[in-house]
């Protein structure tokens, strides 16, 4: 069943921003030298090229609840292979970027505000479906004013994006941002 809801749910990330030509291209530059990112600039080009190759999803069959589940075969092997891939674009390590996404709090302070949190391209990940790749997860320290109500709003994060890995119990994540500046999302 977890099989089943991660390639669900990657598929819905992959339709949620189209794939660039190139994975670098949907970047773009700001007047103050901020990296504007869309989540699918987070991949390396050969994991763009795994998620494009993969088989459409269908939902023929009707062998039975979880038939289609862990049968070891190529396909279920690549979607396996993309959905735990913390491959990382070494050329973003140490830029400032702007990336928008969902609050998923991670650590608070006495106070209740968040103060570390992965950053994820949709609603609910790691909450109540399986999370997103660690390619696809950014965890994020630094950043002031977060309530626990505020989780349901999506936000823009800008930073300094470091290619480095986190483990918690709710996810893996192969990016890390200190913030420095928090707003709420507006589609640009």
């Amino acid at each position: 069943m977890r099989t089943l809801l991660s390639i669900a749910l990657f598929v819905a990330l992959v339709a949620i921003a189209p794939f660039s030509h190139a994975a670098a291209t949907t970047a773009k530059a700001t007047d103050n030298n901020v990296l504007t990112l869309e989540w699918t600039d987070l991949l390396p080009e050969e994991d763009r090229k795994k998620m494009e190759a993969l088989p459409e999803i269908t939902h023929e069959g009707g062998e039975g609840a979880g038939a289609a589940i862990n049968q070891n075969t190529p396909v279920d092997n690549a979607w396996a292979e993309v959905m735990q891939s913390a491959n990382v674009r070494a050329d973003l390590n140490g830029k400032l970027v702007k990336v928008p996404g969902f609050i998923v709090p991670v650590e608070y302070d006495a106070e209740q505000n968040i103060t570390a949190f992965f950053l994820v391209p949709y609603f609910g990940a790691c909450i109540h479906v399986p999370p997103p790749p660690p390619n696809q997860i950014i965890f994020v320290t630094g950043a002031k004013g977060l309530k626990a109500d505020m989780i349901y709003n999506p936000f823009w994060i800008e930073g300094t994006l470091v290619t480095e890995t986190m483990s918690h119990d709710l996810a893996n994540s192969a990016y890390s941002i200190r913030a420095r500046a928090v707003s709420e999302y507006v589609y640009e």
